[in-house]
């Protein structure tokens, strides 16, 4: 008897178990159909959100001649504090190296510091009149939220703004402002892939409505002008920031694709060579596969352009520094000597030119922003802080001018 007990327990049990499994089971069923409603949901609502968009205009043959193979400087916010004499000096050393555009921010922290209803273009129409006057093409970078258009408690410009919608409002009003004076090539914010660029922490969500919104405001205004991401910071993907592979593809999935006319990058290397098969930023932008342009082919956009708006290596800085004959890359160095300075341009360069479906390429900088070592970030010049030459400046000035003979 205790044994048929026992018996009839077990199978009592076995029973029960049963049951616990099948309901269970009937939970994650439920489980699984409610996060597919909740998935389709929220597909359908990013579909809705971009079929309501009006349809973008396509890029005009006068908006792709401006992605031609060119060379240019990124001079970034420098440009902006330079009296007349100093910005006449500046601009001109930057026609005297032969490059055919000049890439700065226009600050909207500046040109709306207030109000989003009034504007004040007096530093920016200084600075076009007299790009236009040293013969240069602007690539201009609409960025950086004045402190009323900011999200509660982000307190720097590089806090992503709180409605697209004004952002969208400033972009446009500055083409229209600008498009008469022969600015017509335009990059949406400055590495937003980055949390030190997009604050509180990059959103590629985010980013792709800033996007669209901003390119049918500037289409509006200057149908034939170029509109492209912000140029992309080296980063990994790691809660706060993107890597550049997966920024883009998360643009192309947030709907991105029918709001840019191309894509920017910045693919920093050093202390290593670009040619150097490591992971590095510029085999992200250029390889056959996990790159950007594999993720572009991807989504059907192998004829857009990838725009080159920052390259540079830096010379200066704290910590080790890094030479052809002592790469000391076990010690992490963040610098390099000029010599190496001038190799890693020698050889992006000849990766540049062989390329088919490469845009205007900007080095960063012209010159040295200082000579405190306490940041690299004073050393990317192709001239040192007194005016003297690196030697990458014989280098760069050979492909810029073999490019302006030719015009």
């Amino acid at each position: 008897m205790a044994k048929r007990t026992r018996r009839y327990s077990l199978y009592t049990k076995k029973l029960r178990r049963f049951g616990y499994w099948r309901a269970i089971a009937a939970a994650l069923c439920v489980l699984a159909v409610a996060l597919s409603i909740v998935f389709a949901f929220q597909h359908r609502a990013r579909t809705d959100a971009v079929a309501k968009l009006p349809k973008p205009v396509p890029a005009t043959p006068a908006a792709k001649l401006l992605a031609a193979r060119a060379y240019g400087l990124a001079a970034g916010s420098s440009l902006t504090a330079l009296s007349d004499q100093e910005l006449n000096n500046r601009l001109q050393a930057m026609s005297d190296l032969g490059v055919q555009w000049v890439r700065y921010d226009f600050d909207w922290s500046l040109i709306q510091p207030d109000r989003s209803s009034t504007y004040n273009w007096a530093t920016y129409d200084k600075l076009v009149t007299a790009s236009n006057k040293h013969h240069l093409q602007v690539l201009g970078i609409l960025d950086y939220t004045p402190a009323w258009a900011r999200t509660a408690g982000c307190d720097s410009s590089q806090c992503a703004p709180a409605k697209t919608d004004e952002f969208a409002a400033f972009a446009g009003a500055v083409v229209h402002h600008y498009a008469s004076q022969n600015i017509h090539a335009w990059e949406i914010w400055n590495e937003p892939n980055s949390k030190d660029f997009w604050k509180p922490t990059a959103n590629p969500a985010a980013y792709t409505a800033l996007l669209q919104r901003s390119y049918l405001a500037i289409k509006a205004e200057d149908a034939g002008a170029y509109v492209m991401t912000g140029g992309l910071s080296p980063q990994a993907t790691n809660g706060s920031s993107y890597a550049p592979v997966d920024f883009l593809t998360a643009l192309y999935q947030h709907g991105a694709q029918q709001y840019l006319d191309g894509v920017a990058d910045h693919p920093y290397t050093f202390p290593i060579s670009p040619t150097n098969t490591a992971d590095h930023a510029w085999n992200q932008m250029a390889a056959e596969s996990s790159s950007l342009r594999a993720v572009m082919k991807t989504n059907g956009d192998e004829q857009k352009r990838i725009w080159i708006t920052e390259f540079g290596s830096p010379t200066g800085g704290p910590g080790a520094i890094s030479t052809i004959a002592a790469p000391n890359l076990d010690q992490h160095p963040y610098k390099v000597d000029e010599a190496l300075q001038a190799k890693i341009l020698t050889d992006a360069l000849a990766l540049y030119k062989s390329y088919s479906w490469a845009g205007p390429f900007f080095v960063y900088s012209l010159q040295d922003a200082g000579t405190s070592q306490s940041t690299n970030e004073n050393f990317f010049g192709l001239r040192r802080y007194d005016g003297t030459l690196k030697p990458a400046y014989g280098i760069y000035q050979q492909a810029a001018q073999s490019i302006s003979s030719s015009l």
